[in-house]
């Protein structure tokens, strides 16, 4: 009896971590926002949410933690204990922020699980522009450093760093071209109607409504290829001699330290959330992309990233 009772509770304890790490997850979970409710990075982390409720059989909730132009949020996510209960939306802001000294996160605080959306960069000209295609307005930038004037958003923003990127495939300097900061997109493509810039840096998804209405027309994006919504328009990297490309884009990651068994569930059940289609809606209708990327492979894209927008970056501060 003695001997059968012991062998019982060796056999209990050799299984109870096994069925712990089964049972994952046993109660809600929350996913951390860095920007404010209501925007696009919160709207699909909250179809993001829907679906891996779904799938996963428990609550999963959507906190929004802002502040600090990205670093709240992004400090929250990092921090939090790596049990698979704490997720976040990674933005490419966490390829930008340490390189600004704007805090040490990088993409080594986190473990991405997917990239969720790009929002590729691209080049638009008033409708009545003299610039008919991208090598005409790239031929006159050369021929013209420092004539010309754009804008897309704010100083050190995606869209200025877009800018900073083309010049430099062209081996121009940064002021090649005066860049004018803009409260954001749409603010830079009513500058660019009424004549007060010459081009903007903008994703053509921003400028989609003016486009239709045909006050603006697009030159090209800075995809890596012609697909997706804007496989008609000309690619910068296909349509001149110069190989840039350039996109925004947001990632479902854990903090650093998470288990490959909650990890691989993860990547598991996102390839499923993505297979239902809701997320490519969303971001077509709001005219950007949903590549999906998984585990490694996103890692791995991040530390490109990084390395691009770092680069970028230190040109600024030349």
């Amino acid at each position: 009896m003695k001997r059968t009772l012991l062998l019982s509770m060796i056999t209990a304890t050799m299984i109870t971590p096994t069925l712990a790490m089964a049972a994952w997850p046993d109660k809600p979970i929350q996913i951390i926002v860095p920007w404010g409710a209501g925007g696009n990075t919160d709207t699909v982390a909250r179809l993001v949410a829907e679906g891996l409720q779904k799938e996963l059989g428990v609550n999963v909730n959507v906190i929004n933690r802002t502040g600090g132009a990205g670093v709240v949020g992004h400090d929250a996510i990092a921090k939090a204990k790596p049990d698979g209960y704490t997720l976040g939306v990674a933005t490419v802001e966490i390829a930008m922020m340490h390189h600004q000294g704007m805090t040490n996160l990088d993409y080594t605080n986190y473990t991405p699980i997917s990239r969720l959306a790009v929002n590729l960069g691209g080049i638009q000209v008033a409708a009545q522009s003299q610039f008919e295609d991208i090598d005409q307005l790239t031929d006159y930038i050369k021929a013209h450093p420092g004539k010309l004037k754009a804008s897309g958003s704010g100083l050190n923003s995606g869209w200025h760093l877009n800018l900073i990127g083309m010049l430099d495939s062209m081996g121009l300097p940064a002021n090649a071209v005066t860049y004018v900061p803009s409260e954001g997109s749409s603010s830079a493509l009513l500058e660019l109607v009424s004549g007060g810039i010459d081009f903007t840096t903008s994703s053509p998804g921003e400028a989609k409504s003016m486009v239709e209405a045909h006050m603006v027309r697009n030159l090209a994006t800075m995809a890596e290829e012609a697909d997706g919504l804007y496989k008609d328009v000309p690619v910068f990297q296909e349509a001149t001699p110069y190989h840039y490309s350039f996109s925004t884009w947001n990632s479902l990651v854990l903090p650093a330290g998470v288990t490959d068994e909650i990890r691989n569930k993860l990547i598991t059940t996102m390839k499923t959330v993505f297979a239902e289609g809701k997320l490519q809606q969303y971001a077509n209708k709001q005219g950007f992309e949903v590549y999906p990327l998984y585990g490694n492979d996103m890692t791995n894209f991040m530390k490109s990233e990084d390395e691009k927008y770092g680069k970028l970056i230190h040109k600024l501060k030349k």
